[in-house]
């Protein structure tokens, strides 16, 4: 059982690379998930799109110090255990932090590796007895709710059930506003209005209300009028913050008998309350639609350690002499219990729960041993494409990860892309662009993918260590007959290999737009006019034959 259990997540911050550099190299091999952060900020960016299970930080950082970002920690994250290390001297000035409950230890500078690791895991061990502490106080009010509503249920009544929680916790903290007095206050109101309504306290910041309404219309009119009456009077009893409360709901009748993931659904699909009658009514197809979700999420990690994943090339056609020398990774999934899933649908469930790093390890892996294999069978074969997430974008781990995988399959660097969408890129600019230059330096080459969708923008192009720009279909679907998508692309094809940076059309599948990229001097082509994406052994096939050769008709797939 342990080996399919997730990894501890450790987030390390310091503004000494070094150090940063050893402890992540001492943690990996202690079994923690370590990611790395040089400053405050950046720790703030990590925490907040990745899972992190505690943080241990320098105290003296310019800009942001260990006390400050740990509070900012324990405000927004209070979930996530904290340490701080510095040196003896800084006692006094952390003391604070420790008195107030920020961090749970102080520890010291210079380390014992073993000592530092007992302490960590120390840290681990009461972070998961606080989460266990939380959980059982949770679960035990959920229960409460769950059985309620088994008994209307088995009355044969009609009810709704709504949950509704504290949305900017952090914001009314940081103005000393008390959060934990914002929900009984409002609950003790709607009581006065409602008696039939039953609340239950999920945490200090959430509570489901069991409410005596029978359609969808008249829980929609609570949701949006009784509980945003009673918020706006709150806002006039405290004027040292706006309260943001977020909600969802669902009537008795849109739900089965089975009322298993039901709270879990309802925390996920509350929005923001507001005078708006916008919510999402939750329905057996909404039910559905989780339950296919909450499979997926479940199913990520034993399909990367099972090996169930695999891969797929498109490959990219040379304009200038129709060779095939270089292909795009492509990932597929086949479920047992839901059959192929969409990169689409799984990619986004797992960027949002941290799980998009194990994929992206696994890709890497299995990726630079199909270019070990190509490079040793295949004359023309030149480079295959990888695409890198936003998360691991975030994290330099990934630059350890792809210099290993090469030195493990004796892979000259050069036989491999890097592709980064414009998305992920201008997340985080300067982190990612840090990564970038650290990738750069193995001697691999950096493409970004998918422009003309999002920012479009030269001025990064100008500042990142970029080789290859791939053009989006978006931005080609018309280019057969519309004049300026053609001196767009033209221009923007013009102004590329003036950087030096060669152009990839993405997404070609007709011969009028063929001819029309042709024309702008593309250096490359992909798409389905000239192959859908096919197996590996297929891809060999098309490096050592050349079926697109400029001796031979281009035909299209």
């Amino acid at each position: 059982m342990s080996d399919i259990m997730a990894k501890p997540s450790l987030l390390v911050v310091d503004d000494e690379i070094n150090i940063l550099k050893s402890m992540r190299r001492l943690f990996r091999q202690a079994g923690y998930d370590v990611h790395t952060a040089n400053s405050g900020y950046e720790a703030q960016l990590i925490l907040s799109d990745t899972h992190v299970d505690l943080v241990l930080s320098d105290f003296r950082m310019p800009e942001m110090n260990g006390g400050e970002l740990l509070s900012f920690v324990k405000q927004t994250y209070p979930e996530i255990t904290c340490l701080i290390i510095s040196g003896y001297t800084d006692f006094d000035s952390v003391l604070s932090i420790l008195n107030e409950g920020v961090a749970y230890k102080f520890l010291t500078k210079p380390w014992d590796n073993t000592k530092l690791i007992e302490e960590v895991n120390s840290a681990f061990a009461y972070n998961l007895e606080q989460k266990q502490k939380l959980n059982e106080l949770a679960t035990s009010h959920v229960k409460e709710m769950l059985s309620a509503v088994k008994v209307l249920q088995h009355e044969n009544k009609i009810f709704s059930l709504a949950y509704v929680k504290i949305n900017n916790v952090f914001d009314l903290k940081d103005a000393n506003v008390r959060t934990s007095d914002v929900l009984p206050r409002i609950a003790s109101s709607i009581l006065s209005q409602t008696p039939a309504c039953k609340v239950f306290n999920i945490h200090p910041n959430e509570m489901l209300l069991l409410l005596p309404v029978h359609t969808v219309s008249e829980a929609r009119h609570f949701m949006t009028h009784v509980l945003y009456s009673e918020l706006n009077a709150l806002w006039l009893k405290m004027e040292e913050a706006s309260i943001d409360l977020a909600g969802s709901f669902i009537c008795s009748s849109d739900f089965n008998v089975s009322t298993h993931n039901l709270f879990e659904t309802l925390q996920d699909a509350s929005e923001v309350l507001t005078s708006q009658e916008q919510f999402v009514s939750l329905n057996n197809h909404y039910l559905e639609a989780k339950k296919r979700r909450l499979t997926i999420k479940s199913s990520i990690h034993k399909a990367v350690k099972m090996n169930q994943f695999s891969l797929v090339f498109q490959p990219k056609v040379k304009l200038s002499d129709g060779l095939v020398g270089y292909a795009e990774i492509l990932l597929r999934w086949y479920h047992q219990d839901l059959g192929w899933i969409t990169p689409t649908e799984f990619i986004e469930i797992a960027e949002a729960d941290g799980q998009i790093n194990d994929i992206g390890d696994w890709v890497i892996e299995h990726g630079i041993k199909a270019i070990a294999r190509f490079t040793h069978v295949c004359q023309e074969f030149k480079s295959l494409s990888i695409n890198v997430s936003a998360n691991q974008l975030m994290n330099l781990k990934i630059v350890d990860t792809i210099k290993s995988t090469l030195e493990k399959y004796q892979v000259d660097a050069k036989h491999l892309i890097i592709e980064v969408t414009e998305t992920a890129l201008i997340k985080n600019l300067a982190v990612t662009s840090k990564t970038l230059h650290a990738l750069k330096t193995l001697g691999l080459q950096i493409a970004i993918d998918d422009f003309g969708v999002g920012y479009s923008s030269f001025a990064y192009l100008s500042k990142l260590p970029v080789d290859i720009l791939k053009i989006d279909k978006a931005m080609l679907d018309d280019i057969e007959f519309n004049l300026g998508t053609q001196m767009i692309v033209e221009n923007l094809i013009k102004t590329c290999h003036g950087m030096n940076v060669n152009v990839v059309a993405e997404g070609v599948e007709t011969q009028g737009t063929f001819e029309k990229i042709e024309a702008a001097n593309c250096d490359y082509v992909q798409g389905y006019f000239y192959s859908v994406p096919i197996s590996e052994q297929e891809i060999e096939k098309m490096f050592l034959i050349q079926p697109f050769r400029k001796n031979n008709l281009v035909c299209t797939a």
